[in-house]
This record gives structure tokens, sequence and C-alpha cells, in this order.
């Protein structure tokens, strides 16, 4: 198994992975970096809203290989806005 890096980038900061993670295929990277995305934005949802949140990740000789994003939205509709 290979060793890949998972570089986490939000529009505030970004932390660059040192130790990375073996994975066996593309299945267990993307699998990896979707995993992560969603247990960081799980954390502080609302610091994600209307954010990209993205992993960008890196095999052992540097080059990206993939790079997964997710954005947060949330949109009140008039009705719920009555109600509230």
């Amino acid at each position: 198994m290979a060793r890949y890096f998972f570089d986490v980038h939000d529009p505030r900061l970004t932390v660059c992975d040192s130790e990375g993670v073996e994975c066996a295929d593309r299945a267990a990277i993307s699998g990896e970096a979707l995993r992560a995305l969603c247990e960081i934005a799980a954390d502080q949802p609302q610091r994600y809203l209307d954010q990209k949140l993205r992993v960008v990740v890196r095999d052992s000789a540097d080059r990206v290989v993939l790079t997964a994003a997710l954005g947060l939205s949330a949109a009140w509709h008039a009705e719920a806005q009555a109600a509230a």
C-alpha cells in the first residue's frame, strides 16, 4: 500500500498532513478524503456555511492526486420565516 497525505484547506487555515495514511487504491483515497471533509464540517458546521472546505491529497512524491471539496449552505424559505 502507498502512503497519501491529506491537506485540509478552508478560507482561514491550511493544515498540511505530515504523517499520511496508507491507502490501497483510488476508492480508499477518495473515501478517506470524503470522510475527513464530513468529520471536519460536522464539528463546526456554522463555520463552513457558504465556504468551501477542501482536502487536497498528495502522494509520496508530493504530486496532487485528488482534490475533494464540500460546500454547505442553508436558505430559509418565506413560509418558515413567518413561523419562526
